[in-house]
């Protein structure tokens, strides 16, 4: 098959999530010399509520390729025989939401599935869609090298939302060190997330993509986790994908205080070369005096994250499409 365009919601979707989407979908369209086709969908009109196919007059009849952040239950629009869809988050487990999965992908040529630890669980259920794994990535406009050097006057950022468990270590860390450790947290107040110093300095909000790739550059250290633990089990039904936040952390020349279960998608992305499981406050206590007094080794940063560009991935593309 030979692709045209990317579908994109960027005139639809203005949550600071979509901006990581929206450079994937730019880099697609540099590496694979494809063009933007902007999804018109009137999402709340009446009538496309109930007769949706009414609304297919807006969509592309080339082959082209969409970015899904979960799969589409209902009224999938992209359901279609020159479209292939690539699903950041999936978290479906139950019979009857596989059965929809299914039934809402089956004119597609193949469904792309970001985490390795889906796509193998896809297999064992002998999944009827003919799907193809291609992991997430980090745009090459985050592109280091051996040489890169961020100022870092943070000793920590704790960046959006943050493990319970990582974040009680945290905590007690700062009680009981002799250290001054120089932190960054976040303050819901009202509908803005504020984010202040441990010395009471207002940062403000970081509610661009440029803000937030600027304040994990300022911090020595940054704390991660896969999303299917310590509570988040409900919410992802027990998946733990390495989501793309570990990619800018490393981008950002960033040492990594890591929590996951090892599945396929951190073998994947090698975690444990960054990190081990952070299995205890000794082990919290630990690795925080190690990157605390220890420079992050950029050559190996950079030479790990070739592997991880998006570049990358659209040379993976190629590949799969050429072998389906």
């Amino acid at each position: 098959m030979e692709f045209k365009k990317i579908i994109t919601k960027r005139e639809l979707e203005t949550w600071p999530s979509w901006d990581l989407v929206f450079e994937w979908e730019d880099a697609f369209c540099h590496y694979l010399s494809l063009n933007l086709k902007y999804d018109k969908e009137i999402r709340y009109n009446k009538y496309y509520m109930k007769l949706p196919s009414l609304f297919d007059i807006f969509l592309t009849k080339e082959n082209s390729i969409v970015f899904e952040m979960k799969p589409q239950l209902i009224n999938n629009r992209n359901n279609k025989k020159n479209i292939i869809p690539y699903i950041i988050d999936f978290y479906l487990k139950e019979k009857k939401e596989l059965q929809l999965f299914y039934s809402s992908y089956n004119k597609c040529p193949f469904v792309i599935i970001s985490s390795l630890e889906v796509y193998n669980y896809l297999r064992q259920l002998s999944c009827p869609l003919r799907c193809v794994h291609l992991a997430l990535s980090i745009s090459d406009k985050y592109r280091i090298t051996p040489r890169t050097r961020f100022e870092k006057p943070y000793d920590l950022v704790l960046m959006g939302r943050q493990n319970p468990v990582l974040l009680s270590y945290f905590e007690d860390y700062i009680k009981k060190s002799s250290r001054k450790i120089k932190y960054v947290y976040r303050i819901q107040e009202g509908r803005i997330f504020n984010y202040y110093t441990s010395d009471g300095e207002l940062i403000g909000d970081i509610n661009t993509r440029e803000k937030y790739i600027t304040l994990l550059r300022k911090s020595k250290i940054c704390l991660f986790s896969t999303p299917g633990i310590d509570g988040g089990e409900k919410r992802t039904n027990g998946f733990n994908q390495v989501t793309p936040r570990f990619l800018e952390f490393i981008s950002a020349g960033c040492h990594v205080i890591a929590r996951y279960r090892p599945n396929a998608d951190t073998d994947f992305f090698e975690i444990s070369k960054f990190s081990p499981s952070i299995e205890s406050y000794n082990d919290f206590e630990n690795i925080m005096e190690k990157c605390l007094n220890t420079e992050v080794d950029m050559e190996f940063y950079a030479k790990y994250l070739k592997k991880h560009y998006t570049s990358q991935r659209c040379l993976k593309f190629k590949d799969i499409v050429l072998n389906i």
